[in-house]
């Protein structure tokens, strides 16, 4: 692992990108959004991701670093800013990442020098993404968000970030499995729309041409009788 990459952020975790940890690759069924675009809120492509941040201690990403397009950055040279992992997501059936701020936004986010990456860098960041950490930081509880747990916040949860590309994913004996277990499912269901006694209640399903008459027995006693149109098939078998 190259040490120079690492950072040591305040309350002692350290990060370091994806591609400075040898001994690290992307986990299996899980892709690697390195190099896919990203697009903001309101459809523009405001970069690519350029590198993955990871929380080395508890081996989990905890940002996407975005290399902004030329117009987005309206800097010359490169410039890189930081995604919470957790505020962004995967588009279903594309490769794209989508962050939940508008391209003037996301142009408006502090810049990632790659040298080192310190708390207060953090906070701004997460304030562009969550008005109570704005409140928070104003009022200088950086030192309080740190003690509960910096990271214990959706907003680095990358299991969300990855869960639905994931599924996408998944190999064809466990969509096979799905399947089988949700039919299973769906018998078991309508098995008990069919007919369930519920305290004394009997539930029996009616379709939409069916007529129910309450009629009394020649016993005294009230009957339900459900009446249900003959089809074809049934005028053929009788």
């Amino acid at each position: 692992m190259a040490r120079n990459r690492e950072y040591e952020t305040d309350d002692g975790v350290r990060i370091a990108p994806l591609g400075a940890l040898n001994d690290l690759e992307v986990a299996e069924g899980y892709p690697d959004i390195r190099g896919w675009r990203v697009d903001s809120a309101d459809g523009q492509e405001v970069g690519k991701v350029h590198e993955l941040l990871i929380d080395i201690d508890n081996m989990r990403t905890r940002y996407l670093d975005v290399r902004l397009t030329p117009a987005i950055a309206a800097t010359p040279g490169d410039r890189d800013v930081l995604i919470p992992v957790g505020a962004a997501h995967i588009e279903e059936g594309h490769d794209v990442v989508r962050v939940p701020l508008t391209a003037e936004r996301v142009g408006l986010l502090p810049p990632y020098q790659h040298t080192r990456l310190t708390r207060s860098h953090e906070l701004e960041v997460r304030r562009h993404f969550s008005l109570g950490e704005a409140a928070a930081a104003a009022a200088g509880t950086a030192a309080g968000a740190a003690g509960r747990g910096f990271y214990d916040h959706d907003a680095y949860d990358d299991k969300r970030f990855f869960a639905a590309r994931r599924r996408a994913s998944d190999t064809a004996p466990e969509r096979v499995a799905d399947a089988r277990r949700e039919a299973a499912r769906d018998v078991r269901d309508a098995d008990a729309r069919a007919a369930r006694v519920d305290e004394g209640e009997i539930r029996v399903p009616v379709e939409r041409d069916d007529s129910v008459v309450l009629k009394r027995s020649a016993e005294g006693r009230d009957e339900i009788i459900i009446r249900r149109p003959i089809s074809e098939t049934d005028e053929r078998t009788r």
